[in-house]
């Protein structure tokens, strides 16, 4: 198991924000479906209270279940995720255990030591339980947490300097009222809550209590043992009982106002105390009762915002007595943490002593049939069973120190696998190890001209599940291809795998990288940008972890790196952008109101001034999330890369197709980008590794397209004469048509004012060259010729579109600032 755990507490968010991620049953149920339907999410409990919501997960790797916790997170919530992604924190591995102990302890809670929060756990454990959610592993890990809670509760002293939520506001409450013992007491809801408010109530020798309660029978049973009183809920008793009341109490868990201003204005109209004080106590997340009661003389509301600073300011905090009770809870977690790490290494390898016993067995039982076999009659049973045990204990004495030494030493911090060491010393045959520790099966492919598929929407271009390409015939090498984790990164990527060892004979291994922008959930422009999906990739090919890198050209920045060199960009395809709506709408369909989704900046200020009555979303996740949250009904329709649809062969689920007049793409897309180390790579300065990559990029010289590159090079000119990032609201698509060179680019300002440009030039008088088989460190004068008219044409388009909008690009390196500009168009 590999424990994961991302979350959001009242330690990193303000009160406000939890609220508006307080999840209802079914809302968890829903959230823990989703992340569970992730390709990396094999466990999960979800642990929502009113201070916390935590996604406890058993994952296969820490980004990839990031990325699927991230995606499930929020598709559940209506906010959006820039607002809140500060405020989440994730653990991993011991870190992620120690943080559930720690939560389980209570030491993480608003009010340290509180009790209440082992049996919120207890209900995870339970409800993730009865819904099959729950791996073995994770499972145990949440047991562990139980018992490490009840321990610390039990051994220490936390009990007796836990201030739970409702022991502060009782405080508060009693220096405004006076004695509780005097008081009337109205308990609002019957739920789990609500029976330790009554029980807290009785143990505080207040002698009246009402309880309200939609469900009569529920409210009559909680107040059964303490003598109160029960009646249903409604408007007219919620009125006359607190009027009656003195302390008002409510924590009903209703997704809505459950005590309203009106409530509380014919309440008051009705006391029959006159000025006496009140007191109203919210423990409801959402909030229960209408926070305009503050606004009334005499009256005073603590809700979880108040309760939470009058327990960071309690002088109790820095007593002397709670610091020595929540070191001597530290301790304990401190033990359990390295009782449980030793567990760990112990059970990961067992199955390899069970294997080394068990190929010790099958050894001496081959052996003993062979000698019985060579001895024949020639020695009686009786003898030949003390043969028999002494081989036995041969065999015992053997392995027995092996066995046990190889324990002691897995529970060390040693860098050593002792279990592979194992396996190794005495030759075991991996088949035997029970549940094995081995890598999963490398899937491999064979590449031949059947292999690839051509982007035809219909089937994806390539099994994205691949690890290896194999070529019909191989000529000895081995190449290392590195591609981002998507199934669209890696679908478009095996599709290059299979055409370089079709062509070159080599074997071609696929390494998957993960990047940032893989499992970061917010905008792109919120962190980074420019290169989120590129870095990680590039700094694989520096490290020599891979030999070449596949990316989506328009995912690169336009600035060069030093030691990578762009070897192939492969035929453009469909460079447009599609829409899937609901119900198969159109964009010109989609009724007023409707919600589009999309991730990128220039695909919504192109959507608001095509359809300025519709709302624009941002989302972000895979191809599959996307669509997914229009089948789901969180969407009307969400847009685009066609490109990216095809490849995946999606396409038949588009419903429309959207024109360049609507909808320019982003420069460069629909196009790949095949990437290699340079000659000034540190890693390059081997002569070996040189001479291999200057071979690998004569080899990808064979996939590259001219027109491609000229195209996108006349593109990427605009994003570098406006330095603005690969984000950028900025579109563009270059074309030749007959004798010349056509750009349309549009560009939109901090403001979303568009402007829009189409320029051309005339194609230069070349000599007919084929530049696809020049020399790579010597271009043709007619490739120099037709780059440079491409370059001047993208930068005249950029230059128009910035005087259009008045915008210095040297003002902002990452954003396009209006200037004061002489006349502004």
């Amino acid at each position: 198991m590999t424990l994961l755990v991302l979350g959001i507490s009242h330690q990193s968010a303000p009160i406000d924000m939890l609220d508006a991620l307080a999840f209802g049953a079914g809302e968890v149920g829903a959230l823990r479906d989703d992340a569970l339907a992730g390709d990396n999410v094999e466990g999960l409990a979800v642990l929502s209270t009113c201070n916390r919501l935590e996604l406890i997960a058993d994952v296969t790797a820490f980004h990839g279940g990031l990325a699927d916790l991230g995606n499930a997170l929020v598709s559940s919530i209506d906010k959006e995720w820039q607002d809140i992604a500060g405020h989440f924190y994730a653990h991993y591995d011991s870190q992620a255990m120690s943080h559930m102990l720690k939560v389980a302890c209570g030491l993480d809670s608003m009010a340290i030591g509180e009790a209440q929060i082992l049996g919120q756990l207890r209900s995870t454990f339970t409800e993730s339980l009865s819904a099959g959610a729950l791996t073995s592993d994770l499972s145990h890990a949440l047991q562990q947490s139980l018992r490490v809670g009840k321990r610390a509760h039990s051994e220490t002293g936390l009990d007796e300097v836990a201030r739970s939520l409702f022991s502060a506001a009782l405080e508060a409450s009693a220096a405004h009222i006076g004695s509780l013992r005097a008081a009337n007491a109205l308990v609002i809801g019957a739920g789990a809550m609500s029976g330790l408010v009554v029980s807290g109530l009785h143990k505080e020798g207040v002698a009246h209590i009402t309880v309200l309660n939609r469900t009569l029978d529920k409210a009559e049973r909680l107040v059964a043992e303490v003598g109160g009183r029960a009646r249903e809920l409604t408007s007219r008793i919620l009125a006359e009982e607190i009027a009656d009341a003195d302390l008002i109490i409510s924590c009903t868990g209703a997704r809505a106002v459950v005590v309203t201003r009106d409530d509380i204005v014919a309440g008051l109209s009705q006391n029959s105390k006159g000025a006496a004080n009140k007191a109203f106590v919210d423990l409801a997340l959402p909030h229960d009762i209408d926070p305009s009661v503050r606004e009334f003389e005499h009256v005073a509301l603590f809700g979880l915002g108040e309760i939470r600073t009058m327990l960071t300011s309690s002088d109790n905090q820095r007593d002397t007595a709670v610091v020595e009770t929540v070191e001597s809870v530290r301790a304990i977690i401190d033990e359990e943490l390295a009782k449980i790490e030793s567990g760990n290494k112990e059970r990961a390898v067992a199955p390899t002593v069970t294997a080394l016993r068990t190929h010790a067995k099958d050894v001496l039982a081959a052996e003993t049939a062979r000698l019985e076999k060579k001895l024949g009659d020639g020695v009686d049973e009786k003898a030949f069973g003390e043969i028999r045990k002494s081989l036995h204990r041969v065999a015992e004495k053997l392995i027995h120190t092996p066995t046990v030494k190889v324990k002691e030493l897995s529970v060390t911090d040693s860098d050593v696998d002792y279990a592979q060491a194992l396996m190794q010393l005495f030759d075991l045959p991996t088949n035997k190890v029970a549940h094995s520790i081995a890598k999963p099966e490398t899937k491999v492919a064979t590449a031949s001209s059947s292999n690839h598929v051509e982007a035809d929407g219909i089937r994806p271009v390539a099994d994205h599940t691949l690890d290896v390409v194999e070529p019909e015939r191989f000529t000895g090498r081995t190449i290392r291809l590195g591609t981002r984790r998507s199934q669209l990164a890696r679908s478009q990527s095996t599709a290059i795998a299979h055409q370089l060892a079709a062509l070159t004979g080599w074997r071609i291994e696929i390494v998957e990288v993960v990047t940032e922008g893989d499992v970061n959930m917010s905008p792109l422009t919120g962190f980074g940008g420019t290169g989120v999906f590129v870095s990680a990739v590039r700094q694989a090919l520096h490290q020599g972890k891979i030999d070449i890198a596949v990316h989506s050209l328009k995912d690169l920045p336009t600035t060069p790196e030093a030691g990578i060199q762009m070897a192939a960009i492969p035929p453009r395809v469909d460079p447009a952008d599609v829409l899937i709506g609901r119900d198969g709408l159109s964009l010109a369909d989609l009724p007023a109101g409707s919600v589009v989704g999309t991730g990128s900046p220039r695909r919504a200020v192109q959507l608001r001034a095509a359809r300025p009555d519709i709302e624009v979303r941002g989302v972000r996740g895979n191809v599959d999330t996307r669509i997914a949250h229009v089948r789901d009904g969180r969407l009307d329709a969400v847009v685009l890369a066609a490109a990216g649809v095809r490849r995946i062969g999606r396409l038949a689920e588009a419903t429309d197709s959207l024109d360049f007049d609507t909808m320019l793409p982003a420069p460069g897309q629909g196009a790949l980008a095949i990437e290699t180390r340079g000659a000034d790579s540190p890693y390059a300065l081997d002569e070996t590794v040189m001479a291999d990559d200057a071979e690998v990029r004569a080899a990808l010289r064979r996939l590259h397209d001219e027109t491609t590159d000229l195209a996108v090079t006349c593109e990427r000119a605009i994003l570098s004469r406006a330095e603005a990032g690969c984000s950028a609201p900025i579109g563009a698509l270059a074309t030749i048509q007959g004798d010349r060179f056509v750009v349309d680019a549009v560009m939109a300002d901090d403001d979303g004012n568009l402007a829009r440009t189409h320029l051309s030039a005339e194609l230069p008088m070349v000599p007919d060259v084929d530049l696809a088989s020049a020399n790579e460190n010597q271009l043709s004068i007619a490739g120099k010729e037709l780059a440079r008219v491409a370059d001047e044409l993208g930068t005249a388009a950029a230059e128009d579109l910035l005087m259009q909008l008045g915008i210095d690009p040297t003002a902002s390196a990452d954003h396009l600032t209006p200037v004061k500009a002489q006349e502004q168009v």
